[in-house]
């Protein structure tokens, strides 16, 4: 079922809403989830972030009777898509390791779940880097592909082309989340890239798995 304008608006509402409701509790939350402390903390860390960014938009999806393929998640245009990433990936990571003044392009390094996991045993280790990498990979990268997809309904945008409202709108709800958050201009403006180059992948390649593969290239890197 295609969503209209109206029903497009009421479901970026609700999940900026569930965004946000998540995100403002992160300081009264970050205590517990310190308190569980290893594998546990993964976890927990993993289904807030899923919970925060995935949960309600699979339940819009399913009440709308859509499809992973409606939002590009498919194999056409999937060369093309992934190309498109690994350039952003890389120009991202350069532009970062200028400001940081240090070479950074270890994906997730920086992200207290992987380094948590990558302190766990085998297998669970593995299991970690699995709920890291689905979680901040597949499940942000599907929010902003959905986050575009609703935006550019409500303003009757087609959604292809590198100007799409859906790839700047969403660029620029990421970038000032991260710099409510207390990450400032410099987070800002990394986080407008990053949401924007995720939500513009889909709109000029048709496909959407570039933009998984390029949040999980760019999410918090870091040193080796």
């Amino acid at each position: 079922m295609t969503a209209t304008r109206s029903s497009a608006a009421v479901d970026l509402a609700i999940v900026v809403s569930v965004t946000l409701i998540c995100g403002f509790s992160i300081p009264a939350i970050t205590p517990v989830f310190k308190c569980l402390g290893g594998m546990r903390e993964v976890f927990a860390l993993a289904l807030f972030q899923f919970t925060a960014e995935g949960l309600a938009v699979l339940l819009l999806m399913a009440i709308r009777r859509e499809r992973l393929s409606n939002y590009g998640f498919s194999s056409r245009g999937v060369l093309k898509s992934v190309a498109i990433a690994v350039l952003f990936a890389i120009i991202y990571d350069a532009a970062l390791s200028l400001q940081m003044s240090q070479p950074v392009w270890v994906p997730l390094r920086r992200h207290l779940a992987l380094r948590l996991s990558l302190a766990a045993k085998f297998p669970l280790n593995l299991v970690g880097i699995a709920a890291t990498v689905t979680a901040w990979g597949f499940f942000e990268a599907l929010y902003g592909v959905f986050f575009a997809n609703r935006l550019n309904h409500i303003v009757g945008h087609e959604g292809h082309g590198w100007l799409t409202p859906g790839a700047l709108g969403f660029g620029l709800f990421n970038g000032l989340i991260h710099a409510a958050l207390g990450q400032g201009v410099s987070g800002f403006l990394g986080s407008f890239a990053s949401g924007y180059a995720i939500a513009v992948i889909p709109a000029v390649a048709g496909n959407s798995w570039g933009s998984v593969l390029f949040q999980t290239l760019t999410n918090a890197v870091g040193r080796m």
